[in-house]
């Protein structure tokens, strides 16, 4: 592993695409906090349709900069936790901009007071407002007065620490050991384990690597959950003083999804899909001729001997022929992202675990992954030039209020082309084991991880939110054996838990991100359906998707999910969705069969 100053620059991205310099960056900030000053000085009170109106479009200015500035200093960091310099200048950035926001924060109780009929008025000459202005509709409830507005935006560092308490502790604190095996040194570390060691076929191997890293996840277990349930009782507090009827409502409420929907999703999963599951873990069993499966062998890839290598140029050249249905447009942004440097894929010291592809308003998408030249990376660099794709086209044709998507919907683009992608390679399969090999890498990495490894993440969170909600303070303890019970009623005895299994709920920051992780298998499922319509469809299907794309964040996620042919008030595509996943894992089986590949 290279120390960031060491790798080569074509493998990062073009940071500099955002801000060449710090003082061209600072100098932003400073103009930040000049427009927030005057924007209160000349809107504190809105009278007339004209004035909502101005008053709007400056304040898509505010967001669309702080958008850039904040992803400068958010998405830096993440590429080298190691680097002081760039950690304090996020932390400059976060104390800074919640002084900024505070100044702003009138600015919700302001359109609140707006006289109904005024606003009516703006939507109709301005529609490209309604949905903003709905939105803030809909919360006026549950606004405080304007000094303690003023005051919570100020609090806003403190509120959001948790978050980069955990990521302190996770890629500044943790330290591993190398591991020692049959006379080579092994590193271990986060890159290692979930990029390599998890799916290592040395059976020896692989269980010590997963015992070791979460042996040092225990030692930070306390501390981890300390700083976690400060987060959820923040948002407890939060949820009753704005007089939400529950967390969960006050957290669905960000998203515009109603509580059944949510509730809906995560009890259809349980049932319908952990038999399906415990079914794929028996294959997994058979084929490696395990003494038993247990939860360490869960993220082995069947026939990993046959992926083949694929250097950067050739996922580019997967990719572009994969999406092609989608059109000439769409495939030149894709072109460019590998071109001029959106993407950085490279392996160093100190970068955080995963992928995420950040579409700041004023720029180009950048994605963050690290690229180890497996096929299964060419299906994560496709899952994110989704996410990049839908940034270009919202952010070209919505305003800075109104391009964001819901966090609910947010996962379609990037899980269809994913899907697109593997449907690709189905069908330019030679012959069967290429063949078994993309089915299992659908259900291995595609649909494992969102509607697996995110819906425990999710049935685990509602959980603890059920018990914030009675009161309770939860501690190691208590998160350790949430997740065990949840682990064993999907798994059932098709797996036993490893020691160190329990702490699984360590490992993922999306805890720190809201209800997200039950958003995946809501995106998945979307995706599913669009990318049915994207291989198999016709033209006006797939022009009918980019049409959604560049709605952005100009409607609700259902009604964004209507518009794309999608009803999520039902549980039928998540059914549809788990059926897909049931006929894959019967292929798999049957191909195993046919070759003679269990042992």
């Amino acid at each position: 592993m290279k120390k960031r100053c060491d790798v080569d620059p074509k493998e990062t991205w073009a940071i500099e695409d955002l801000y060449a310099s710090d003082d061209a960056f600072y100098a932003d900030l400073e103009k930040l906090a000049r427009m927030a000053s005057d924007f209160k000085e000349k809107y504190s009170v809105l009278e007339t349709s004209d004035d909502v109106y101005e008053s709007l479009e400056a304040y898509s200015d505010i967001i669309s900069l702080t958008d850039g500035l904040g992803t400068f200093a958010g998405i830096s960091k993440e590429t080298d936790a190691t680097d002081d310099a760039m950690a304090k200048r996020d932390a400059k950035f976060g104390s800074e901009v919640s002084k900024i926001f505070a100044k702003l924060s009138f600015y919700d109780s302001a359109l609140v007071k707006v006289d109904s009929k005024v606003l009516d008025e703006t939507i109709k000459n301005h529609p490209k407002y309604a949905y903003y202005l709905k939105r803030i509709k809909d919360k006026a409830k549950y606004l405080l007065d304007e000094k303690t507005e003023a005051a919570l935006a100020a609090l806003a560092p403190t509120f959001d620490a948790p978050y980069t308490n955990y990521n302190d502790m996770r890629y500044g604190d943790m330290k591993f050991e190398n591991i020692d095996h049959n006379g080579e040194e092994v590193v271990l570390n986060h890159n290692t384990f979930e990029e390599y060691l998890e799916g290592e076929t040395d059976t020896e191997l692989r269980r010590r690597a997963f015992a070791d890293y979460h042996k040092v996840l225990a030692a930070y277990q306390n501390a981890d959950a300390s700083v976690y349930n400060n987060l959820i009782q923040n948002e407890k507090i939060m949820a009753d003083l704005r007089g939400y009827e529950s967390v969960f409502h006050y957290l669905l409420a960000r998203q515009d999804v109603d509580f059944d929907v949510y509730e809906n999703h995560i009890d259809i999963i349980m049932e319908k899909l952990s038999p399906i599951m415990r079914k794929y873990a028996k294959i997994i069993k058979n084929h490696y001729g395990l003494d038993e499966m247990t939860y360490a062998d869960l993220k082995l890839a069947i026939d990993p001997e046959y992926e083949p290598k694929v250097s950067i140029e050739e996922a580019k050249s997967y990719i572009v022929d994969g999406l092609s249905p989608l059109g000439e447009e769409y495939i030149g942004y894709m072109k460019k992202a590998f071109d001029d440097r959106w993407i950085d894929y490279s392996q160093n010291i100190g970068k955080r675990t995963g992928a995420f592809c950040s579409s700041p308003y004023p720029s180009h998408p950048f994605i963050m992954t690290t690229y180890n030249e497996s096929m299964s990376q060419v299906m994560t660099l496709a899952h994110e030039l989704g996410h990049a794709g839908q940034g270009i086209l919202s952010n070209a044709n919505q305003n800075a209020l109104s391009c964001d998507m819901s966090m609910y919907f947010v996962e379609a683009p990037s899980t269809a082309n994913e899907i697109t992608m593997e449907r690709y390679l189905l069908k330019n399969a030679k012959d069967d084991r290429e063949k078994l090999w993309v089915l299992s890498t659908m259900i291995g990495k595609t649909y494992y991880h969102n509607f697996v490894t995110h819906y425990l993440e999710a049935t685990f969170q509602r959980e603890v939110y059920r018990r914030v909600e009675k009161g309770e303070s939860l501690s190691a303890a208590d998160f350790n054996q949430i997740f065990k019970d949840k682990l064993e009623k999907f798994w059932g005895d098709a797996v036993v838990l490893n020691e160190g299994a329990e702490l699984t709920w360590m490992r993922q920051p999306h805890y720190y991100m809201g209800l997200y992780s039950f958003t995946y298998q809501a995106g998945l499922t979307i995706g599913t359906a669009i990318s049915e319509k994207i291989v198999h469809g016709t033209e006006e299907d797939r022009k009918q998707w980019l049409e959604v794309l560049k709605l952005g964040g100009s409607m609700g996620p259902i009604d964004l999910a209507k518009a794309a042919g999608v009803d999520m008030t039902t549980t039928k595509p998540i059914e549809d969705a788990i059926d897909f996943i049931g006929q894959i894992v019967d292929e798999i089986d049957g191909l195993l069969k046919k070759l003679n590949m269990y042992k």
